[in-house]
């Protein structure tokens, strides 16, 4: 079992990655709370997860001497909505939740989106912990503190930063996923490499094939060095507010547009493939970043299987008006996250918007 703690200034997250950890997370919630009675914990899960880990999960709390209920939203980006919100907070209500009690998000980035900001915005914020089922959340959306629902006009538009006190990763849960959910969640750690370590790039291609097949210690290794990352930034930068945790957005500004207007039929990973892509385009038509690179980059994404190339019909106009409505977007400009060579990123403000245009039509297979 891998154990570390981020240092978030207003609040610690306790990371553990280990085998069985669903089945021992109520003990592992147990080591947080310090009063008596004990806080009741609210299980906030989708149908199909709940159904798979619901059981271990509530048993480990009861034997951890927790008064526990749960909440079931549907499986999908589709719940990422307000009106779900609204059902968790009548849910927290009718069970009599309070100030020091606990919200528990078990599932990938949609539930722990959801609950987390249901929790931030209860009784304006009680504590809150997330159990990732997915590729996407275990190496990325579970640690950070971001939290929101979607509008029709773009992706998580509504949300607050509410941190997590535990992130409880369980590897074994990525065997029950499908092949193309593993792959859109490596994504996010593709980003993590090129942003952070030419190394670490390096060594998604020589464990390639032992990731593709799960091997649950190359995966413990994958996940706990992308957390090591994520938490690394997020420390600098909790708030959004100096710069450094925009990093994080490589490849996601194109990407969130290219999810809001295929009407989130593809996976955010995949979509993340392809801002990945756009942005490493744009960073060569810049003179930033050499072809040789470029190429490195979407011959990793295609040996993942990961999308390179856009065969959705999707309108040019569509994708600029999402990206200028893009929450990172400033009042000087929206701020891209580019590359000056594999593990070397830059922020760039003044990118013209023809450029932009240009770099996810290229993306047109």
């Amino acid at each position: 079992m891998i154990e570390f703690s981020v240092d978030f200034r207003t609040c610690r997250t306790k990371v553990t990655v280990g085998l069985n950890t669903l089945r021992d997370v109520g003990r592992l919630v147990r080591r947080h709370v310090a009063e008596q009675p004990l806080p009741s914990v609210s299980v906030v899960s989708d149908s199909t997860v709940f159904a798979k880990y619901g059981s271990d999960v509530m048993t480990s709390l009861a034997k951890a001497g927790f008064d526990s209920s749960h909440f079931l939203m549907a499986p999908g980006e589709g719940s990422k909505r307000l009106s779900v919100v609204e059902e968790i907070h009548e849910f927290l209500a009718a069970h009599g939740v309070l100030r020091d009690d606990i919200v528990l998000a078990l599932g990938g980035g949609v539930v722990s989106d959801v609950a987390g900001f249901a929790a931030a915005t209860w009784m304006r914020g009680i504590r809150f912990a997330i159990c990732p089922t997915t590729m996407e959340a275990d190496v990325d959306a579970s640690l950070g503190g971001k939290t929101g629902v979607n509008l029709k006009a773009g992706k998580n538009l509504i949300g607050a930063f509410h941190q997590p006190f535990l992130v409880a990763v369980d590897p074994a849960c990525l065997t029950t996923l499908s092949g193309r959910d593993v792959r859109a969640g490596l994504a996010e750690s593709v980003k993590h490499a090129l942003i952070c370590s030419e190394e670490f790039f390096d060594w998604h291609l020589i464990h390639l094939d032992a990731i593709l097949a799960l091997d649950r210690n190359v995966l413990a290794e994958l996940i706990h060095r992308n957390l090591r990352i994520k938490g690394a930034i997020v420390e600098q930068d909790a708030l959004e507010q100096t710069g450094r945790r925009a990093l994080l957005n490589f490849g996601h500004t194109i990407g969130h547009a290219i999810e809001s207007c295929t009407g989130f039929t593809l996976r955010h990973g995949e979509c993340v493939s392809l801002g990945m892509v756009a942005a490493c385009r744009l960073s060569r038509d810049l003179g930033m970043l050499d072809a040789g690179a470029v190429r490195r980059v979407e011959e990793l994404l295609t040996r993942l299987e990961l999308p390179t190339k856009l065969v959705k019909t999707v309108s040019g106009d569509n994708v600029m008006r999402a990206i200028r409505l893009d929450k990172k977007r400033r009042s000087d400009g929206l701020h891209l996250v580019l590359l000056e060579g594999i593990g070397r990123p830059a922020i760039r403000s003044d990118v013209a918007d023809e450029a932009i245009r240009y770099a996810f039509e290229s993306l047109r297979a």
